[in-house]
């Protein structure tokens, strides 16, 4: 049986621009703390839905690509 997921997090585009914002601010040690904050709370919400594991570590790792992919895009912008 596959998990459906309704609203992907890849898709969320509010969530991959507040995310990308705080990343822009913070910088080092303390941006690796917020990361592992802001993801364990996703985890958990994602958890708490009933999501198997698998399916939410590629939610995440499909999340990380696009605040990747957003952060790269301002970069080039502003250049």
């Amino acid at each position: 049986m596959a998990d459906l997921i309704p609203f992907p997090l890849h898709c969320r585009t509010a969530l991959i621009r507040s995310i990308a914002d705080d990343l822009e601010i913070i910088h080092g040690a303390a941006a690796n703390v917020f990361w592992r904050k802001r993801i364990a709370g996703i985890v958990a919400e994602m958890r708490a839905s009933g999501l198997a594991d698998i399916a939410i570590r590629s939610e995440i790792l499909d999340l990380q690509n696009a605040i990747q992919t957003e952060m790269w895009e301002r970069a080039r912008r502003q250049a």
